[in-house]
């Protein structure tokens, strides 16, 4: 089943498809995206269309380009500052340094 949603996964960008990158985190503490990540990239998306699928693309999706999804000056500066390159290795977007919500820190790493 698994690779069959890659499989379908790989199909829809291929063609253009939209991707949104969306989490349960938040109730659940436990919880890490890295396997969706990776599989991500297993289906053939490269880095830039996965930092598209969690910042760019779910903000054109919903109307809020002018407020989010990309750092620019007048934007809600909502950022997640990492500890490694996540261009290096996908995983590395889960090493989360900083994650700041309208200019204001509302998680930092231990």
């Amino acid at each position: 089943m698994l690779l069959t949603a890659v499989e379908q996964l790989r199909t829809y960008a291929a063609v253009g498809g939209q991707i949104l990158f969306g989490t349960d985190v938040g109730f659940m503490s436990d919880y890490s995206p890295a396997q969706e990540y990776k599989l991500l990239a297993q289906a053939g998306l490269s880095f830039a269309q996965i930092l598209a699928a969690l910042t760019t693309n779910p903000a054109q999706r919903f109307g809020l380009s002018q407020q989010t999804g990309t750092i620019a000056v007048g934007k809600r500066a909502d950022l997640v500052l990492l500890t490694a390159d996540p261009a290096v290795n996908i995983e590395h977007l889960t090493k989360v340094a900083y994650t700041i919500s309208k200019g204001r820190i509302i998680y930092q790493s231990k």
